[in-house]
């Protein structure tokens, strides 16, 4: 079956026509915690078969036993695992999003095998919740990573999370945290791409745009994963942000202390602006990336490629309304 998508609001303006693969999302968080206590020496084969990434040793090794009950027998794994599948007991809409992205996927990399998607119960690893393994062609997602914000032990030791950090913790956030680890992956040391405050906006603002490239479909609040109110802040506020920008200086500055305020997540940029988002900077950036491609005929693997970040700004003719 061919699937076509019309991207009239795709800043790259591609039109899809590819074979649509559906996606079957691989849950070893299920299949673990379901395995028979009292058969497990046995039931570990065919677990291992299908989910070998996740052990830790061979299944023949006999601590394999062992480090398998101590997983699904850890107290906070199985609290999460109920959790997780009164959260998610059916991925069906994450399958079919997945599905539609992983069709612009194969446009961009035609000859890149499609990873398998496994999901887990990772003991809240918040710090990486999904990982994008470009070696082995696979994608884990932590799906206690994804229970919403109204998931009390969000708020309490080890996390100790805020307001705006679990708002982020939603499974229609999971494509976007998906294809933000595969553009960090494919393309190493993004993050170390340049000192000033203008190539850290602009280094972020190429994994954005990749976002968008993948995912042209989805609305933009949930690509940044601002609230409907940050992102109209954020749009209305883009000339004001910029003359700021200007203004103080900030845009060669190599002072980060100066202008992480910009960078970094937070509740909100401006304290007297309790709608200015955190990574404002992120969003600023994916408009210069954008007017940057508009303007330039350059493909996206291209663009991920060059490390000449002022170049790019210069180039972009970026001009905020």
């Amino acid at each position: 079956m061919l699937v076509f998508f019309s991207c009239e609001e795709n800043p790259l303006k591609v039109d899809v026509n590819v074979p649509e693969v559906p996606v079957h999302v691989k849950r070893y968080d299920v299949d673990a915690f379901n395995v028979n206590r009292q058969n497990v020496e046995k039931e570990k084969y065919n677990l291992a078969k299908n989910y070998s990434l996740f052990f830790e040793v061979d299944e023949k090794d006999p601590r394999s036993v062992m480090y398998l009950l101590e997983y699904v027998e850890l107290p906070l794994n199985k609290e999460l695992h109920d959790e997780v599948q009164k959260k998610h007991k059916d991925l069906t809409l994450l399958e079919n999003e997945l599905t539609q992205a992983f069709s612009y996927y194969q446009h961009y990399f035609p000859k890149e095998k499609r990873p398998e998607i496994y999901t887990y119960i990772s003991s809240l690893d918040f710090e990486h919740p999904v990982d994008w393994i470009d070696s082995l062609h696979t994608v884990v997602v932590a799906l206690d990573m994804y229970l919403g914000s109204t998931f009390k032990p969000y708020y309490i030791a080890p996390l100790n999370l805020f307001q705006y950090q679990t708002y982020k913790l939603q499974e229609k956030f999971i494509p976007v945290d998906i294809f933000k680890a595969a553009a960090r992956a494919k393309y190493e040391n993004l993050e170390y791409e340049g000192n000033t405050m203008i190539e850290k906006m602009i280094s972020e603002g190429k994994v954005q745009y990749f976002v968008n490239a993948m995912m042209p479909f989805a609305e933009d609040s949930t690509r940044l994963k601002y609230t409907s109110k940050q992102m109209e802040w954020a749009k209305n506020s883009e000339l004001g942000l910029w003359r700021f920008f200007v203004d103080k200086k900030l845009l060669h500055s190599e002072d980060y202390v100066a202008y992480k305020k910009y960078i970094e997540d937070g509740p909100f940029t401006f304290s007297e602006e309790t709608d200015s988002p955190g990574r404002i900077g992120e969003y600023i950036g994916f408009k210069i990336v954008k007017s940057y491609m508009e303007n330039n005929k350059v493909g996206l693997d291209d663009l991920m490629k060059d490390k000449n970040l002022l170049k790019i700004f210069q180039k972009s003719k970026y001009k905020p309304e």
